[in-house]
């Protein structure tokens, strides 16, 4: 990126964001947000900590993915790219699976770090999906009402806990960095916020308001170190 402030001809800055409809943009039913989605508010802090910086980012968010569902897009979504920086946000949709598909959305992950590392030079940063709902509440659209249990289901069983520790543990297995979104949530519990509030579609989409909040720290956790070493 300093190269780029400083040379106008130099290659642009490519980061591509991997992940589901969280990492798309999608909010309430019907409604997608692609300027204040945490990637997007990434890049606006980064160009503001480096004037002149070209940064491209790659919208490879799919609504409903998965980590191992998203096998076949690889290569188009990611590597065709050759990109500077990739994070990987899945798990909102991997966690229906339960304790069985903790190994293969893990596999997965593993499997994507590899093809990234040996195909091209990109860095990369692993996250930890956002909380989902707890109970009903009346930001649920009526034609996803009938979705609740299952996602009360998943929160009553610690399930989405258990995929964020999964990923904690593939970053130390990895040496991949993490940003250990998940963590950010628990503490807005803590705070006394109940999650379903934050949500823009009360099941599963963060708000706008979070995306600032994730951005910010998606952006810290890239340049912090770099800027104090400056």
């Amino acid at each position: 990126m300093r190269e780029k402030a400083g040379d106008a001809g130099a290659r642009a800055v490519t980061y591509v964001a991997m992940g589901d409809s969280v990492t798309q943009g999608c909010m309430a039913l019907g409604v997608s947000e692609y300027e204040r989605v945490y990637h997007q508010v990434a890049k606006r802090e980064i160009e503001r900590r480096y004037p002149g910086t070209v940064l491209n980012v790659i919208n490879s968010g799919v609504s409903g993915d998965t980590a191992a569902g998203s096998r076949a897009r690889w290569e188009r979504d990611i590597l065709l790219y050759k990109p500077d920086l990739v994070t990987i946000c899945f798990g909102h949709n991997d966690a229906h699976g339960r304790e069985a598909g903790l190994e293969p959305f893990a596999e997965a992950i593993a499997d994507l770090a590899a093809r990234i590392r040996s195909d091209t030079e990109a860095e990369l940063l692993l996250m930890t999906p956002c909380m989902m709902t707890d109970r009903d509440n009346d930001a649920v659209a009526a034609e996803h009402k009938s979705l609740i249990p299952a996602f009360v289901g998943l929160a009553e069983d610690g399930i989405l806990e258990k995929y964020a520790d999964r990923i904690r543990a593939l970053s130390a297995e990895l040496d991949i960095p993490l940003l250990d979104v998940h963590a950010i949530w628990q503490r807005m519990v803590r705070d006394g916020e109940r999650v379903c509030d934050r949500l823009s579609n009360g099941i599963n989409h963060p708000d706008a308001r979070f995306h600032v909040t994730w951005g910010g720290a998606l952006a810290e956790a890239l340049l912090g170190d770099r800027d104090a070493a400056e």
